[in-house]
């Protein structure tokens, strides 16, 4: 009966152990996953609140070993997209004006023609990360509270967003705990260094709302761009091999200029590229350039010059142009 009364106690001291052992390694796990989900819902009050509150923020926009470009954003929010009415104007250089009204986005350039497009929201203020149901998105990323600081007078968190594949950049978010507003953006690379910021430097609530909504209405806007149906221009040509998540979002042709592009658009929902195909014959050796965090490829496929734009590291956007088959090269094999 000793050793069994023992036996029992050292059994029961084991367990104790194993169970204490347990706890310390699932713990850290367990945090993850609450810091997950609380950087989460953190980030869909952002997407909501850029979205839906009226605010004037002065950015600036610098990417890496370039100079920083200044602006004033102004949003009429709404709890509809096609009710959004906001203005951008660049502070320095040509005044160069973008305003969307009735989810069309217009361009006044005075050293160019003025044009509009269909757009729901100017691209030029923040980036396609923001405008997110972040829960759709852990699939392919790993969301990260990485706690709180300061920054333009303002209490945020950050949270940082990393792909779980090593194709992308990530992000860094700081997001103001008053109004959930984005304060800061980072776009950092593989060595995580920053590539590209975008940073508030003054929040302003309390502007005269009825002055610049007056303001937008009172413009004669340019016509739209001509954008049509996309043909079978591109239909000669299937993309082997995308990142995982991309998707084709959307297809068409546009007169630019003279000049007719047919354009196919692939996005993730954060990180996106085109592929555009010019209507001129040509032919030309593969060129590279990178700015900041977008990248540029240019190939030639069968006398067609075929041009890949995108916010994605270049060796993925180089891996995606060298996945470009011509279907009837495939066919005839």
């Amino acid at each position: 009966m000793k050793f069994e009364r023992n036996l029992m106690i050292f059994l029961i001291k084991q367990s104790r152990k194993y169970i204490c052992t347990l706890f310390f390694i699932f713990l850290p796990l367990f945090t993850y996953a609450v810091e997950s989900d609380d950087a989460l819902m953190l980030l869909n009050k952002m997407t909501k609140a850029v979205q839906t509150q009226n605010y004037r923020v002065n950015l600036v926009s610098q990417d890496k070993n370039d100079y920083a470009t200044t602006f004033e954003y102004t949003h009429l929010g709404a709890t509809k997209k096609e009710d959004i009415n906001a203005y951008l104007l660049y502070l320095e250089g040509p005044a160069k004006e973008i305003i969307l009204h009735n989810s069309v986005t217009s361009y006044f350039q005075p050293d160019s023609p003025s044009f509009s497009i269909t757009s729901p929201r100017i691209i030029e203020a923040f980036p396609d990360v923001i405008y997110n149901d972040f829960t759709k998105l852990t699939d392919i990323y790993d969301f990260i509270l990485l706690g709180k600081t300061r920054t333009a007078n303002h209490s945020v968190q950050l949270v940082r967003m990393v792909a779980k594949e090593k194709d992308r950049y990530s992000y860094v978010i700081w997001i103001d705990e008053d109004t959930y507003l984005p304060m800061r953006i980072d776009l950092l690379d593989q060595n995580n260094e920053i590539i590209s910021q975008l940073k508030v430097v003054l929040l302003d609530k309390n502007f005269d709302k009825k002055k610049i909504a007056d303001y937008i209405n009172s413009r004669t806007y340019p016509i739209l761009l001509s954008i049509d149906k996309q043909d079978d221009v591109l239909d000669e040509w299937r993309l082997a091999w995308l990142p995982n998540g991309f998707k084709e979002i959307a297809a068409y042709n546009v007169n630019f200029y003279n000049s007719d592009i047919a354009t196919k658009l692939f996005s993730d929902g954060v990180f996106s590229f085109t592929v555009n195909v010019s209507s001129e014959a040509t032919k030309q050796s593969n060129q590279f350039i990178q700015k900041g965090g977008r990248s540029i490829f240019s190939t030639n496929i069968a006398n067609k010059n075929i041009i890949i734009i995108g916010n994605l590291p270049l060796v993925t956007i180089e891996r995606i142009a060298q996945n470009i088959v011509e279907k009837t090269a495939e066919t005839s094999r």
